[in-house]
């Protein structure tokens, strides 16, 4: 059984970009494959989602049908009708999905409005194993996103829902909500990075893209180390005020 307390997810901002289903699909294909290289364990035998049909495939079957899954994936107005500006769709889950050693992967892209995408490990129900989320599969993770799906920013975090009601532990201040909610691995890109001063206890890299990475810990974020939580607020206070998102 799960002994962390908190649930652990990797989301994405992509800028508003037209695309077809078949480039969208081509690139979720790519994105589910390289999560698999990255560690097969974590993320094996992906099922690709039908919405509408409510029903999955697995990859190998779904890949030469990609771009007919996300056109049926297509955003739609009150009546079904299909809205093609709403953008497009894209949904999977592991074979371990229903369990704590779940990832759930779910992208929205080639809309006139912004994007995103959105890894999580768990359930909605339950944490996730501690197995599943450590920081060298979450790194990995979210540069692998990125390369694939280039972002405004990102951001690996924490999340459970009184984190910006009760203080985290004895003493803690409460942390303020925002999208980026406990920030772990945040990024920037370099438009948003540009002229970014970071205090000296925050480990940063540049990505292949010159974009920023912020690191609140070089381990599994642990919300309620002092430490830990001290850093991620620097991190959350820089990504808001250079995104300009407050709540998602």
């Amino acid at each position: 059984m799960s002994s962390l307390n908190f649930r652990y997810s990797i989301r994405s901002n992509l800028p508003a970009h037209s695309e077809s289903p078949a480039s969208i699909g081509a690139k979720f294909v790519n994105t589910l494959e390289a999560l698999s290289r990255i560690d097969p364990m974590v993320f094996p035998n992906w099922e690709v989602m039908d919405f509408p049909a409510i029903e999955s495939l697995p990859l190998a079957t779904a890949r030469p049908r990609i771009a007919a899954i996300i056109d049926n994936n297509v955003s739609r107005d009150d009546f079904g009708q299909p809205e093609p500006y709403g953008g497009y769709s894209a949904g999977a889950y592991t074979s371990h999905s229903f369990s704590p050693r779940g990832m759930n992967l779910r992208i929205r892209a080639g809309g006139k409005n912004a994007g995103e995408t959105d890894l999580e490990a768990g359930e909605y129900d339950m944490f996730p194993d501690p197995a599943v989320v450590t920081y060298p599969v979450f790194k990995a993770a979210l540069l692998a996103i990125n390369a694939i799906w280039p972002p405004a920013w990102a951001c690996a975090y924490a999340f459970r829902m009184d984190y910006d009601k009760v203080p985290l532990f004895p003493g803690a201040a409460l942390f303020p909500y925002s999208r980026f909610h406990i920030p772990w691995l945040a990024y920037l890109s370099a438009p948003l990075a540009a002229g970014i001063e970071l205090p000296p206890e925050i480990k940063s890299e540049r990505s292949p893209d010159n974009g920023l990475l912020m690191i609140a810990a070089d381990a599994r974020l642990e919300p309620t180390d002092h430490e830990h939580l001290r850093r991620a607020r620097i991190i959350a206070d820089i990504m808001i005020a250079h995104t300009g998102y407050r709540s998602s």
